[in-house]
């Protein structure tokens, strides 16, 4: 991992431990949450430099998120609500993969394990987020940013940001 990617995860797992003091969270959701902000973060940054998310960052860190959410007697019906946007994403990549990756779904993944019950909002909020940001970008460049692919880990991981925050 670059030191830009280690930057942002360090970055990332502050803010979303921030998040999770000032909305009063245990301590297996506080290490659950640092864990994710940190892999989102550290996605965003490779992601932006190279247009790809990592899966030896994201599945490992789902996983972890998924033990931790699992550990805190959370229950499955977050977790199911979140599931089902996943499986919404993974039927819009495998019909248009041009519009979105593979791994933007595996980001959606680590959000749903490492967000909880959250992780809906937040995956409409990065949905949003990225929309305005094409939407600007086309007002900016015209037809010629229809050709242009945009990183989506930076706004899903700024929409579980803002869907932590009280």
């Amino acid at each position: 991992m670059t030191t830009r990617a280690l930057s942002f995860a360090s970055a990332g797992g502050a803010a979303f431990a921030i998040a999770a003091v000032l909305a009063n969270q245990d301590l297996l959701a506080l290490a659950r949450l640092t864990l994710c902000g940190a892999a989102l973060a550290a996605a965003a940054a490779i992601d932006l430099a190279e247009h790809r998310v990592p899966n030896r960052l994201v599945l490992p860190a789902a996983a972890a998120c998924a033990a931790l959410t699992l550990a805190s007697g959370a229950g499955l019906h977050p977790l199911e609500v979140g599931l089902a946007l996943v499986a919404l994403l993974l039927v819009f990549s495998l019909a248009r993969p041009a519009a979105l990756g593979m791994g933007d779904v595996k980001l959606a993944l680590l959000i749903t394990f490492g967000l909880d019950g959250h992780a809906p909002r937040a995956l409409v909020l990065g949905l949003a987020l990225a929309a305005l940001a094409s939407v600007l970008l086309l007002a900016a460049r015209g037809r010629e940013a229809w050709r242009w692919a945009i990183p989506l880990a930076p706004f899903f991981t700024a929409g579980a940001l803002i869907a932590l925050l009280p």
